[in-house]
């Protein structure tokens, strides 16, 4: 490389016993490029977690989608499809709100009637890793309990809070 007016080169060649070209720190442009580097990773890092997590707002809507979804619509349950907790996660999931690999957790609650027989609705907790909110999903039908694909008319409602 050329050495004009004293001028540093912007790469020199690594001292750690390597045959690569580093930045120069020494070298004006050679600062520039390090502190643009670090910016443009913690840039990266950042934008990264803001997709990867959810925030109060993208979980409602969330819900409230799929639970829009759901609501009064032939859902076919059983077989490999799951049960409604699996349901639910995939209405929420394709919703289009929030991060599409985000932590989410369903959980279920069984609601039994008076005399402890059939249960009367099913309840799930949807909830995140990464926001405090909880939202309670009540789903009727209860859950057929079949190993074959049934087609089940829901009736879907959501309130704030845990079940």
């Amino acid at each position: 490389m050329d050495q004009q007016d004293g001028a540093e080169p912007v790469f020199v060649r690594s001292r750690w016993g390597t045959n690569r070209y580093v930045y120069n720190p020494a070298s004006p442009v050679g600062r520039a490029l390090i502190a643009g580097s670090l910016l443009f990773g913690g840039i990266a890092l950042w934008v990264l977690h803001d997709d990867a997590s959810w925030s109060e707002g993208e979980l409602r809507d969330a819900v409230h989608a799929a639970v829009a979804e759901l609501d009064g619509e032939p859902v076919e349950v059983g077989g490999w499809r799951g049960d409604y907790a699996q349901v639910i996660t995939e209405a929420v999931r394709n919703s289009g709100e929030g991060p599409e690999h985000g932590s989410l957790r369903v959980s279920d609650h069984r609601e039994w009637g008076d005399g402890g027989g059939a249960p009367t609705a099913d309840r799930f907790e949807v909830g995140s890793d990464d926001v405090e909110d909880v939202y309670c999903l009540s789903v009727s039908p209860p859950w057929p309990g079949t190993f074959t694909v049934v087609s089940v008319d829901l009736t879907v409602s959501v309130a704030a809070g845990r079940c």
